[in-house]
Order: C-alpha cells, then sequence, then structure tokens
C-alpha cells in the first residue's frame, strides 16, 4: 500500500509539475512588443531593395505632361530575416516555438547573431503581415546557478526588459511615458 501511494505521488509530481522552461511572463496585448529568449536558427541577407526599380504606380502630369514614377522608399540599412528558437517568452506571447522577423542593420550584421542564447524584442508591422527586430536591442544571457536566465552583472529577464522598457522604449513610445 505504501509502494502504491509513493507511486501515485511520483506520477503525480511528473505529471503535474511546471516546467522552469516556461515560466510565468508578462502580457499586455495592448503593447505591440515581444520580448523572448532565443537561439539563433538561421539569419539570412536579403535585398530590401530588390522591387525598388518597379514602379507602384506611373501617372502623367495633366499639367507639364511629365510621366511621374511612384516608387517605394529606399531603405539604406543592411536587412537580414531572421530564425528563432523562442526558448522562453519575457513579455506577451508569440505563440511559436520558432518565430522569423525581419532585422535592419545601418552598420551590417547585426551585432546578436554573435551571441546565443539572447533577449530578443520584437514588434509586429501594423498591417500584421510580419513582425520586426527593434533596432539594435538585444541583451546577451547565460544561465544563472539556479538555472534561470540571466544577463551582465546576473541581472534577471525581467529585470533587463524593465530597464529598456522604461529607457528605449518609452523613448520610442512603445511604452506611454
Amino acid at each position: 500500500m505504501t509502494r502504491l501511494l509513493l507511486l501515485l505521488l511520483l506520477l503525480s509530481q511528473t505529471s503535474f509539475g511546471q516546467s522552469k522552461a516556461r515560466k510565468s511572463f508578462l502580457i499586455d496585448t495592448s503593447v505591440n512588443l515581444f520580448a523572448f529568449v532565443g537561439e539563433k536558427v538561421s539569419l539570412t541577407a536579403y535585398d530590401p531593395d530588390a522591387a525598388y526599380n518597379k514602379p507602384l504606380s506611373i501617372t502623367i502630369d495633366t499639367t507639364t505632361g511629365d510621366t511621374i514614377y511612384e516608387r517605394k522608399s529606399y531603405i539604406m540599412d543592411n536587412a537580414f530575416e531572421g530564425k528563432y528558437s523562442v526558448l522562453q517568452p519575457v513579455f506577451n506571447d508569440l505563440k511559436a516555438d520558432t518565430i522569423v522577423f525581419k532585422a535592419f542593420d545601418h552598420y551590417g550584421r547585426p551585432a546578436f547573431e554573435g551571441h546565443s542564447p539572447v533577449l530578443l524584442y520584437l514588434s509586429k508591422k501594423e498591417d500584421g503581415s510580419y513582425y520586426f527586430h527593434q533596432k539594435y536591442q538585444f541583451d546577451v544571457l547565460k544561465r544563472g546557478k539556479d538555472g534561470s536566465w540571466v544577463g551582465e552583472n546576473g541581472k534577471s529577464q525581467e529585470e533587463l526588459f524593465n530597464i529598456k522598457k522604461e529607457t528605449v522604449f518609452k523613448g520610442r513610445g512603445v511604452f506611454k511615458p
């Protein structure tokens, strides 16, 4: 009888125990921001101006007779398509184990590429067509002694997120001051 109770106790612990990888996280769906601990799967460069020479419209000016070409704006940044494994959400839920997003960098390849794992910050385009990386924003992480993700000086992922929230993202208007 004691063995049966012990067996049931062990089974219930494994069945109902909480995974450390899926800790609770902050949710505010009114804010267009997603923060997560991620690990690189791929980061591929692409030409964001590939369609630049294809005009959106061609019209004739009725006064001068000139031809007017309306084009997309020219992007002067390097563009990349990133694919990252979502190890743990920190703010809002991407509802995916892997996420694809666009990243733009004026200096070359994104600095976050050289680190794994990282705390990445994404937003969704207004029309919902894709996610994009909040330019230059990331935090390098490592495993702490207790198995949680920590950044520089042992700061927790929540502390790192709150620092960005109160500084960069309020400055960019992502969060209201």
